[in-house]
Parts: structure tokens; sequence; C-alpha cells
């Protein structure tokens, strides 16, 4: 059915897209951990387009690190950062610089620093999406790690596969609160769902960059 996983990517890709909301879009190859997710979709509970700049700054890996590091109570030193960041006195110094001019953090007292109470990351909803033609085990393993992201996390297969799978190994996917979907070339169908994750998210730098750029992307969509 699918010769390779590029084409069931593809082809679940533009299914998803097909039944989006307005306040939704599919993402490929998501950074948001160690190791891209396949597929993404973000809602869009609220949504500021007059922060894209504070974004577009934070898309920056490196700038993302520093903020990773910083809280909205409790001030952070230019002296912790160095050490936690690794960076160079001088390099630092240039994102602190720029994080301040836009507003996303405050300088609180003498080099100490926290997030800006005007800076806020929007409501975000993810669900993600792990495709795989045969390794199943593998994409469960993909799919419970994006657990820390993620409102829900799917494995995506073929449906011949996927049927066969249900058959014998539901209770691995129960256990892992990880659910299934089986793709044809004309549809697809959740045949194990998985439950709703409230784990609080943790803002990791590379999911920080991951998330100003998918706000980027929606406000050039809209």
């Amino acid at each position: 059915m699918f010769r390779y996983e590029l084409d069931l990517q593809n082809e679940f890709k533009k299914m998803l897209e097909n039944n989006l909301d307005k306040n939704e879009v599919v993402l490929k190859e998501f950074d948001a951990r160690f190791g891209n997710v396949d597929l993404v979709k973000v809602s869009y509970k609220s949504f500021n387009p007059s922060l894209e700049q504070q974004f577009k700054i934070l898309s920056n890996h490196a700038t993302s690190v520093v903020v990773a590091f910083l809280h909205k109570k409790q001030k952070r030193s230019f002296k912790y950062l160095h050490e936690k960041t690794g960076y160079t006195y001088d390099y630092l110094k240039k994102i602190i610089k720029t994080l301040k001019k836009y507003n996303i953090i405050n300088e609180v007292s003498e080099n100490c620093f926290v997030i800006s109470d005007t800076f806020n990351f929007p409501k975000l909803k993810f669900i993600s999406y792990e495709l795989k033609l045969k390794d199943w085990q593998h994409a469960v393993f993909q799919a419970k790690k994006n657990e820390v992201f993620s409102y829900k996390s799917f494995v995506v297969m073929p449906d011949d596969i996927a049927l066969k799978i249900k058959a014998k190994h539901t209770d691995i996917f129960k256990l892992y609160n990880v659910g299934l979907i089986a793709v044809n070339k004309n549809s697809y169908k959740i045949i194990i769902n998985c439950k709703v994750n409230n784990t609080k998210i943790i803002y990791n730098p590379t999911l920080i960059s991951s998330i100003a750029k998918s706000v980027i992307l929606k406000n050039q969509i809209n």
C-alpha cells in the first residue's frame, strides 16, 4: 500500500489538513525533544499576532536556551546563566540585550533577570504522530516520549498492519497510553484511543524555539 514511510507521512498529512479547524496547523518533523516528531497537529487556543517579533527572537535556539533557564518569579543572575549555557560573556550579553529590548525578560536588579510579566507563551495544544510501516515497538517508544509536550500521542501505520497489531498488542498501547491510527489510501481511523495527557509542559530550549516557529507560521497563514 505504502512503499516508503515518507509516502505514508505525506498521505496522512493531507488527510489531517483536509479536516483542520481555522485555529489548527499540521507541522512536519517538529523538533520538540531529542529527535524530531514525524507530524504534529497544533491547536491555537489563544494567539496574539502582535507578538510575532518576540517569537522570531525565540525561534533562534541559542536565545531559547537562555529563556529556558529563566522564570517569572525566581530571578537568575548573569553568572548563573553564563555557567548554565556555556556561552561566552559577550555572546550571552548580546542575547540578554535582545531579550530585554523586546520585553521578553526584565532586569529586576543588577545583572539579575526574570521573564517579563507581559510575555506569555501562547496556549497551544499538541497532538503528535509517529509514523511507521512495520516497526511498531520503536514507534510506541517514540510516541511515549512525545507525552512531555503532547495532549495526545499516536502511532500511525498502514491499516493492514495496524489491525494485526491491535489484535495482539492492544495492552501495550494501553499500558503506555499511546493511540494507534490505521491508514489506507483514502482515509484513516483511530483503532486504539489514548487518554488525554494533562502533564504540565516542560519548556526545554528545543520546544521553545519550535513553538516560536509554529507561532510565526500561524501568523503568516492568517
